[in-house]
């Protein structure tokens, strides 16, 4: 089953982009689902993707891709609940 679809309950597409809910997921899962997800080209563009700690080894493979990515600060500093935002955009985006 494509990674969309198996978590399309976790998934919606918004202006700025697809967001997806990877929290709760026991690790490799979220690093997993968003890089099938990238490599398979569903994606787009931007993908905002919310997880309950930094991905920190996600980002040598996003570098790796060519995709860029940052570690969005909610306002006001850390968020309620402790989950981190990343954005990763498709290179030339």
């Amino acid at each position: 089953m494509p990674a969309e679809q198996k978590f399309a309950d976790r998934s919606w597409r918004a202006e700025d982009g697809l967001h997806l809910d990877l929290r709760g997921l026991a690790c490799p899962e979220p690093l997993v689902t968003i890089l099938r997800l990238i490599d398979a080209g569903g994606a787009g563009d931007v993908l905002i993707a919310r997880l309950d700690q930094e991905p920190l080894m996600l980002y040598p493979e996003l570098d790796e891709r060519g995709w860029r990515h940052r570690l969005i600060a909610p306002a006001g500093g850390a968020p309620e609940d402790g989950h981190v935002v990343v954005e990763i955009v498709r290179p030339d985006a």
